[in-house]
């Protein structure tokens, strides 16, 4: 855009993976998007395009980048104010936090070696804290399909992507990306806050799921879904895009993986006819679906935004639903990493 421009250096896996968890910590918007923001800057976004993602003055964004480059991942925390003296030292903290590398898991062994190694005796509450002050989240662990997938390929395609963001925020061009989830009678929300005593019990009922084929705007933050209770084909693909094909204003990439219904001839048969329509599909490599921004739309919908009520029956799932995909962007909103 003309601005200048700067990136943070790059990151080793170890401070991916703390700023990674803590986007899922339960610390407050703004550090997450200081988190989020690090993130998009080791990945070569511009500053002006963190500034899009995230809401805020490019001169915040290189204020964030500049504490960063200075004292860490404490650059990125809330000020913590004056107030009583820290029950840990740096160089103490430094050590508890590389005992977790050995165990990370054991809270009350952890405590009693801090109490025998260091000769201090701190709360669980205090050691939580110390956790999450540094990137980190009890959660947990999953299996992954990142070593399955062409490296060389993945790293190819991610910096293309970064291409057609920048070339998005300047308005060249309209970004999209599309993908289809499926949702059923099973809740998604495994917590909710309950009476002390009590348990709150949904109905979890096998039958007719609701599948969703949407395309999101990274520009816009906006859905638009075709919603059925239909399973979803090559056909329903075809007929997706091909509407939404007609409405294209200007070059426009889709981004989409590799999924059968997407690769099928009845889909590549309409390339030519849609690139004349200035619409371009962009497939992603296999095993890469962190690249497709709408997984997280599917993600927060299902764990976040759909009330418990959601799940009472196959109508009040269908119409909150119907309720809620139009709004996306406009009531429910995301930031992404």
């Amino acid at each position: 855009m003309g601005s200048k421009n700067k990136f943070v250096s790059e990151l080793s896996e170890t401070q991916i993976a703390q700023l990674n968890d803590l986007l899922e910590s339960d610390w407050n918007v703004r550090t997450k998007q200081r988190a989020q923001a690090i993130l998009l800057s080791n990945r070569r976004y511009s500053i002006d395009a963190i500034g899009l993602i995230v809401e805020y003055h490019r001169n915040t964004v290189s204020r964030w980048i500049d504490q960063w480059q200075e004292r860490g991942i404490d650059g990125l925390l809330e000020n913590e104010g004056r107030g009583r003296k820290k029950a840990l030292s740096q160089a103490e903290e430094e050590r508890v936090l590389e005992w977790l590398k050995d165990d990370d898991r054991s809270t009350r062994g952890r405590l009693a070696k801090i109490q025998k190694e260091l000769g201090k005796t701190i709360s669980a509450a205090t050691l939580r804290r110390l956790f999450k002050r540094h990137g980190k989240v009890w959660k947990r662990v999953r299996a992954s399909l990142s070593g399955q997938r062409d490296e060389a390929a993945f790293r190819q395609c991610e910096q293309e992507l970064i291409e057609h963001m920048e070339a998005a925020v300047e308005g060249a061009i309209d970004l999209l990306y599309l993908d289809q989830s499926g949702f059923g009678r099973t809740p998604y929300i495994p917590y909710a806050w309950q009476d002390v005593g009590s348990t709150l019990r949904l109905p979890c009922r096998a039958g007719a799921r609701i599948n969703v084929m949407g395309l999101y705007s990274l520009m816009e933050g906006t859905l638009i879904a075709d919603i059925t209770d239909q399973s979803l084909t090559s056909t329903h693909v075809v007929d997706f895009l091909e509407r939404f094909s007609k409405t294209v204003q200007k070059f426009t990439v889709v981004v989409l993986d590799n999924a059968s219904i997407h690769t099928a001839r009845v889909v590549t048969e309409k390339l030519l006819e849609w690139e004349g329509r200035n619409l371009y599909l962009y497939y992603l490599p296999t095993y890469s679906p962190e690249l497709n921004i709408i997984e997280l739309v599917w993600k927060k919908i299902k764990y976040e935004w759909l009330p418990l009520g959601a799940y009472e029956s196959f109508d009040s799932l269908w119409k909150k639903l119907n309720d809620m995909l139009p709004k996306v962007g406009l009531e429910y909103n995301i930031y992404f990493a």
